[in-house]
């Protein structure tokens, strides 16, 4: 009977005789050798999953407040317990919203745990401009068309810590029209957050109301120092911030004021309830000289938001006044004037006040108007008294089509009134000033 032969996973399992064995032999040689030979090649490592940049928000550092229990004490003591529970949950929404509007869209690199953000706007605008100076006579400037454009870049960073401790830096730059100049590039703010503390270059704490709002205004750089800050709640509606600023290491402050030996101190208190903002600031400064005088300033303001003819509105007022401390009062308009008129060694004493108002018209179109008045009086030598008056009165009307686009009209008028003796001024600092302008901003 002949052998017969079946299938195996390496060979053939020969059964016929010597040479199937030989067979068999040399083919079990083989198998193991391909295996030796297969378990020597290295087998390739599985691909990685590729990494993409994930999206992240820089929100507003969520430290608890410092005495927060006083807060439950006082809710538990309001006469109605379910009314005081609703407002509260009316003010938390409040508040809520206004944290999300200051939330900061950003990424998170591939290899990184930092939050980065960057924006910016770019404003462009056609802008007239008309003085009317009685003593100029024909020496005053004609009427004027000019087209200024001004664009900001903004580099924001966050990291939080395992420990919740929050690491933060910012770096703002912008391009603006300067007078009678070509464009200057200017840095606005250049700090670093560890926590509470904020360390650099960036605005006064003693400010309230910038006017924002208004192209005028909004184009010029803000009011920045040199500054080491901390900044704290104490309750749910009470904030307290204390720094120590340089007003001589701002690149955007024009008035000249002498560097004093020490920084100067700023206190600042806020109080949020609903749709009313408080804000209560003081200053004070080294003067240095011959005799050492001590600057200081003050200020407060509120913001009140309401209806106005059945539509959302606000309503902001402020007042402030300061002695050897001319940096800390007006608005950044007012600053353009007062740098040509007063010198770092002239002593000086003035307030400032606003009172300005916001309508909705609808979801897309707003309107704002403001008027202010500004006022300096330096004492010179010989008994003579030196006065400087700015009085204003500026309204606009915004479309805002869709969130990081809008364009609007503006208007403004200015008195000027200067009365220095044995100092040549600009001619254009006295009398009236009309300007006008079309803007379209456009931010990212």
């Amino acid at each position: 009977m002949r052998e017969g032969v079946r299938e195996t996973a390496c060979g053939r399992d020969a059964r016929a005789g010597h040479a199937g064995r030989a067979l068999l032999l040399a083919l079990s040689t083989s198998c193991a050798a391909l295996g030796v030979a297969q378990a020597a090649t290295p087998r390739p490592l599985p691909a990685s999953a590729p990494q993409f940049a994930r999206s992240c928000l820089i929100k507003p550092p969520d430290i608890a407040p410092l005495f927060p229990a006083a807060e439950e004490a006082s809710a538990a003591a309001a006469p109605n317990a379910d009314d005081a529970e609703d407002d509260d949950d009316d003010t938390d929404d409040d508040a809520e919203d206004d944290d999300d509007d200051d939330d900061v869209p950003g990424l998170i690199l591939p290899g990184s745990s930092t939050c980065l953000a960057v924006s910016g706007s770019v404003t462009a605008g056609l802008q007239f401009d008309s003085y009317r100076i009685p003593k100029a006579g024909n020496a005053a400037p004609p009427p004027a068309y000019s087209w200024p454009t001004s664009t900001s870049l903004r580099i924001e960073t966050a990291h939080d810590l395992a420990s919740g401790l929050r690491i933060g830096s910012a770096f703002e730059m912008s391009l603006r029209p300067a007078t009678d100049q070509p464009e200057s590039m200017t840095v606005d703010e250049a700090t670093v957050t560890v926590g509470t503390m904020t360390f650099g270059l960036t605005g006064t704490f003693f400010s309230f109301w910038t006017g924002e709002e208004f192209a005028f205004s909004a184009r010029l750089p803000g009011r920045n120092v040199g500054l080491i800050g901390w900044e704290r709640d104490l309750t749910e509606r009470w904030n307290l911030a204390l720094s120590a600023e340089d007003t001589t290491l701002g690149t955007t402050s024009t008035i000249p004021v002498v560097k004093g030996r020490v920084p100067d101190g700023v206190a600042r208190l806020t109080y949020t309830q609903g749709g009313l903002t408080l804000h209560m600031a003081g200053a004070l400064r080294d003067v240095p000289g011959s005799v050492p005088k001590l600057g200081r300033a003050g200020i407060i303001g509120a913001t009140y938001e309401l209806p106005i003819l059945g539509r959302p509105g606000e309503i902001t007022a402020q007042l402030s006044g300061a002695v050897d401390a001319p940096a800390y009062i007006g608005s950044s308009l007012d600053a353009t004037i007062v740098s040509q008129v007063l010198t770092s060694a002239d002593s000086s004493r003035g307030f400032s006040g606003v009172l300005a108002a916001r309508r909705e018209w609808t979801d897309e179109l707003a309107s704002n108007l403001y008027v202010s008045r500004y006022q300096l009086t330096l004492p010179l030598a010989n008994q003579a008294t030196g006065k400087l008056k700015i009085d204003r009165a500026s309204a606009n009307l915004v479309w805002t089509p869709v969130d990081g686009l809008k364009a609007g009209i503006e208007g403004s008028v200015a008195w000027t009134r200067v009365a220095i003796a044995n100092r040549v001024l600009p001619l254009t600092l006295g009398g009236r000033q009309l300007s006008a302008q079309l803007f379209i901003e456009r931010s990212f």
